[in-house]
């Protein structure tokens, strides 16, 4: 039986529309430009359509011009005047304005967005537009949506850490439409007017409330926690720790409500709904079955999405799903990629930003992989079949259907994985194969059904909610077991753009090869054959009688051997060039990590605090400090800055981690790395601090093993790879001169490391401040010099004496500090100290990450923001 062949338009359309998109992002402000292309474009697409001939280009070049045009409000924005954005972020604002959203609750704090309406200073008041996000630390009194609230906060602008591959934050907060932040204490937090209206929204928060409750006091976690993010979408009770288990055990998507949950629920519904309506003999009399239980399946689909909380995985799952569910209603074939492609088409009409969503990217490329490697196994297996099929082989094939399913979505979205999450699972196969059918058709219908029931009897819910428990109790034991096996999971590289569509394009040759006539030479291989294309006068868009290029190199003697030869073999040949692409790429990064003689520098933006990676020739790695805030629960500066910037260099193993002093501003962001990446050891100076960071930090090196040397017997001059380490700092007795020595505290003790390759040199002095830079310089005389130094206490006065700078006498001088950070560093009379020895000043906050090259004798100083990019 031939199959049937689709035409699908509309995917030439979405394609160029999410190219005119990124076209857009890149390359904002020329709008005059596009409308005029949009106007062009549009007029020969209606000239076309009206003469009834094939659009060619137009259609292509409209949708990409549209797709350009779309973005531009959230990348070049025209804000009001009054907006907020317009003042200024030095000032301490009492901001007052409306509850715009449900505040989301964490552990220590809480967040919402603040639709603003005034702002006073002094005895002056401004009127003023626009949305602020809030987080608000400790208690403080319940908020809801439409409350009217009044604190006292500074405006702060949403900024990137200005590093090489860096999340773009600002891009992020602006497809919120947000444009200023804040930052308050619950106590200081103000409700002047509770809003009692309800609507809609109102009402689902409170039936979301109710059921968290009520799952709550079922059970306990990490069941119940798991279990709300099924059913109303409530992720805030995942802590890190388990969703790192679900990860490790390839089965993290499954707390993300999306298109297996939709489509899950869309099933069950069309399957019970079909068999009752079956018992209505009019109904069936009628064909009228699956097109009834198609409409009343729409509502539960909805029903769920809504008390999910409508995210826009979900609101994406369920356009697609209820498209599909639509096409029983009007009778038509149902092409699940023409489907995809409408629901992809007006999720990007409504809201263009969702193309750069990380649910969006995901969830589409996993259902596009399914739907095209199911429709290449399905050629393979009619060109395979010769016999009827019997209930065993029924059984068998289903088996291998949901096998393939789990394998084509995790290859689709295995490079998206590795670029946003690095780490994939080797067990994820078994583990879906296991708790997805738990999940999808144990715990989620049962889950639906005691939402339904709750309005009418708590007891009856009470018993659903318990029975999705004891289900989820059980798949835990299965999740937790299979996470803690060794070789559950790798951690991954980050792969370029480049990389990502190599990939892709050896997937789909691969795919097209397996299904092709070349393939399945020998099985069925008459009706397999392709009759010769009879060529016409309007089939590939040419006047009649004008051959194309394609059959002019055809009539050739050439033409015709080579077509003969590659018939059926195109795919195979694109999956050769592609992979021998991605080698000649492999050994790019070899010969760039192990093969390179310079000795590389890069000074991280890490906001304020101190974080530089070491590339020593050969490939050796070493991370002087790592940044970090006082509490990595609100923002872990290892897993979200650091991480990041090694892992798309390739690094996934640091040699040596040097820790200048156990203050959170350096210790934290090691943290994360030390647990994550492979580490031979640590250099320290032996000071302990109270802190959990530090007790962290030195759990995991117990733990792990690592060699950290005690700092009395650390070798104070090596050569790593033809550098020189040396140890000037602290006097190996400091320990005990602390008592005696009021000014010895932790930054005074900071370990001050040279290294020197070839004539030039760098140090890294830590927060040593003036009492400590006269002792170093009397320790260390001469050897101090340097060409590039780090400044000391991140450009404070209390450092950078005129004594330490004539002894040091750098070239080049880096200033790690944060943008408008509380301390107003670095101080004016310091850079004037260093411009005063004719240093070149470079500084993270204005230069972001500052990479210093030296093939021994030059240095090349490369900053990520140039001067005239920076703020």
């Amino acid at each position: 039986m031939p199959r049937q062949v689709y035409f699908r338009p509309i995917m030439a359309l979405l394609l160029a529309l999410m190219g005119g998109i990124l076209c857009g992002s890149q390359f904002v402000g020329h709008l005059v430009g596009a409308a005029i292309i949009i106007c062009v474009s549009a007029t020969l697409t209606a000239y076309r359509i009206w003469h009834r001939q094939a659009g060619r280009w137009a259609p292509i070049i409209l949708f990409a011009a549209l797709g350009y045009a779309s973005i531009q409000p959230w990348v070049s924005p025209r804000l009001p005047v009054g907006h907020i954005h317009s003042f200024s972020d030095e000032t301490r604002w009492q901001i007052a304005g409306v509850v715009n959203s449900h505040p989301r609750e964490f552990k220590y704090f809480k967040k919402f967005v603040l639709l603003a309406d005034t702002l006073y200073y002094k005895d002056a008041s401004y009127r003023v537009k626009g949305r602020i996000r809030v987080t608000v630390r400790g208690r403080g009194p319940e908020i809801a949506r439409g409350d009217r609230v009044v604190f006292r906060s500074r405006l702060r602008r949403p900024r990137n850490f200005n590093n090489p591959g860096g999340f773009n934050y600002q891009r992020y907060m602006a497809f919120k439409n947000i444009w200023r932040t804040a930052y308050t204490r619950g106590d200081r937090l103000r409700v002047v007017q509770k809003d009692n209206a309800t609507d809609l929204t109102d009402r689902l928060s409170e039936a979301r409330r109710a059921m968290a409750t009520l799952i709550d006091n079922s059970g306990k976690e990490p069941s119940t926690a798991v279990l709300k993010a099924l059913l109303i979408g409530d992720r805030t009770a995942i802590s890190p720790a388990l969703r790192d288990k679900f990860n490790r055990a390839g089965v993290g998507h499954v707390l993300a409500i999306s298109g297996l949950h939709i489509g899950i629920v869309a099933a069950v519904a069309f399957f019970l709904f079909q068999r009752l309506l079956r018992l209505v003999r009019p109904l069936l009399w009628k064909a009228w079955t699956h097109k009834g239980a198609a409409i009343i399946s729409l509502f539960p689909v909805c029903f769920y999405g809504l008390i999910s909380g409508m995210s826009p995985s979900t609101q994406r799952a369920v356009i697609m799903v209820c498209a599909f569910l639509l096409t029983f209603v009007v009778e038509r074939e149902r092409d699940v990629l023409n489907i995809l492609a409408v629901a992809a088409f007006i999720i990007l009409i409504v809201f263009p930003p969702s193309l750069f969503s990380i649910s969006f990217q995901l969830s589409f490329m996993a259902v596009l992989s399914i739907l095209y490697g199911m429709s290449c196994w399905q050629t393979r297996s009619i060109g395979k079949h010769t016999a009827a099929i019997g209930l065993i082989s029924q059984a068998r094939r289903k088996i291998m259907a949901f096998f393939l399913v789990s394998v084509l979505a995790i290859g689709g979205t295995l490079p998206l994985v590795m670029t946003y999450f690095n780490q994939i699972s080797f067990i994820g196969l078994l583990a879906n194969f296991i708790i997805v059918p738990l999940v999808g058709f144990g715990v989620i219908p049962c889950g639906l059904l005691a939402l339904f029931a709750y309005p009418i009897s708590s007891q009856l819910a009470l018993v659903g909610v318990k029975i999705c428990i004891y289900v989820l109790d059980g798949a835990m034991v299965v999740i937790t077991y299979l996470a803690d096996l060794p070789f559950a999971a790798l951690r991954t590289f980050t792969p370029s753009v480049f990389e990502i569509l190599c990939y892709y394009l050896l997937g789909w040759a691969l795919l097209r090869h397996l299904a092709s006539p070349a393939a399945l030479s020998g099985t069925n291989s008459v009706s397999q054959q392709r009759p010769e294309a009879v060529p016409s006068a309007s089939s590939d868009g040419h006047a009649r009688g004008r051959p194309t290029y394609r059959r002019l190199f055809r009539l050739t003697v050439a033409g015709r051997w080579l077509s003969a030869k590659l018939a059926g073999k195109e795919s195979a040949l694109v999956g050769l060039a592609v992979m021998i692409v991605l080698l000649a790429d492999a050994g790019y990064w070899v010969s760039q990590r192990y093969w390179n003689s310079d000795f590389r520098v890069t000074y991280l933006d890490v906001g304020q605090g101190n974080a530089a990676l070491l590339e020593l020739p050969g490939g050796a790695t070493a991370l002087v400090d790592g940044g970090g805030f006082s509490d990595n629960n609100s923002f872990n500066m290892g897993a979200r800055v650091i991480a990041p910037f090694l892992l798309r260099k390739k690094i996934l193993t640091v040699d040596t981690l040097i820790l200048s002093h156990p203050n959170s501003d350096h210790l934290n962001g090691l943290i994360y790395i030390a647990e994550h990446f492979n580490v031979k050891s640590i250099w320290t100076n032996g000071e302990s601090r109270t802190t959990s960071g530090f007790e962290a930090f030195q759990e995991i090196i117990k733990r792990k093993g690592y060699f950290q040397p005690d700092f009395q017997k650390l070798d104070r001059r090596q050569q790593i790879n033809g550098v020189e380490f040396i140890v000037l700092y602290p006097p190996a007795d400091f320990m005990t001169r602390k008592n005696s020595d009021r000014w010895r505290n932790t930054n005074n003790n900071s370990l001050v490391v040279k290294l020197t390759f070839g004539n030039v040199s760098f140090l890294f002095p830590g927060d040593i401040m003036i009492e400590a830079e006269k002792e170093l310089v009397n320790l260390a005389g001469a050897e101090l010099g340097c060409d590039v130094v780090l400044a000391p206490h991140h450009g404070s006065r209390s450092s950078s004496s005129q004594l330490f700078l004539n002894r040091v006498q750098p070239e080049v001088t880096v200033i790690s500090a944060g943008w408008k950070n509380r301390f107003r560093f670095p101080h004016p009379a310091v850079l004037a100290a260093y411009q005063n020895h004719g240093c070149r000043i470079f500084r993270t906050d204005l230069n972001g990450a500052i990479r210093i090259t030296t093939d021994g004798n030059h240095l090349t100083v490369k900053p990520f923001l140039p001067s005239e990019q920076t703020p």
